[in-house]
Order: C-alpha cells, then sequence, then structure tokens
C-alpha cells in the first residue's frame, strides 16, 4: 500500500512533524510484537498442534487487540463489540471442542487389509 500511495502522488502529503512519539511507539510495538514475535509463536504452533487449532489465532488476535485497547489505551467497549467477542470465543471453543471429538471418533481401529500381488509367472 506504501508503493500504490505514493506512486498516485500521496508522497507530498506526508508529514512527519505531525509524527507524534506514541504513534511512533505504537508502530514499533506492532513491528516487535504483531509480526516478529506472532510469526514466531505461529510457527512454533504449527509444530506442536494440528493447523485447524493454529488457525484459530485469527479469529482471537482481533478480540485480544479489542481488549487490550480497553485495558491499556482508555478505549471504550460497546454491547455490539462485546457480543462479538462473545460470537468469536464461542466459535473458537467449538472447533476446538469438534477437533478433539473427531480426532476421539477416529482412533477406532480397522482390521488390516493384506495386499496380494500377482505372481509374474501367472500372467505367461
Amino acid at each position: 500500500m506504501l508503493v500504490t500511495g505514493l506512486l498516485l502522488g500521496q508522497g507530498a502529503q506526508i508529514r512527519l512533524d505531525q509524527v507524534s512519539l506514541l504513534s511512533l511507539v505504537a508502530l514499533g510495538y506492532l513491528v516487535i510484537f504483531g509480526s516478529l514475535i506472532g510469526f514466531t509463536a505461529y510457527v512454533w504452533l504449527l509444530k506442536v498442534t494440528t493447523p485447524a487449532r493454529v488457525s484459530t489465532y485469527a479469529f482471537v488476535n482481533p478480540v485480544v487487540a479489542v481488549f487490550l485497547g480497553w485495558a491499556f489505551a482508555g478505549e471504550q467497549l460497546s454491547v455490539r463489540v462485546m457480543v462479538a467477542a462473545a460470537i468469536i470465543i464461542l466459535a473458537v471453543v467449538l472447533i476446538t471442542f469438534n477437533q478433539a471429538a473427531a480426532r476421539s471418533r477416529s482412533t477406532v481401529s480397522l482390521p488390516a487389509l493384506e495386499v496380494v500381488e500377482p505372481s509374474l509367472a501367472e500372467g505367461a
């Protein structure tokens, strides 16, 4: 998006003198925690659990961000946001429990099949 904005001539509208220290700290936080640590945790989770369970982080991250904004930045939580967060958390719980149930159903052992290969002498 940065390149597109610059190509469209919006670079002249950038006013670095209006960027606050708080904005720079927030950007640094996003780079460090949102990218580096988040991606490292994601790769580690892929090694220790199922991809479907790992994918639920994409649902939970916005909920965590909203509550961090409320806790540390004084952002307001509306009823609509709280209901949406509850629905997201419920969906993640259902995904997690559904996977556990499917895994327990798939542990039923089936009898082994014997594979018999035809001998070359039969076809001659």
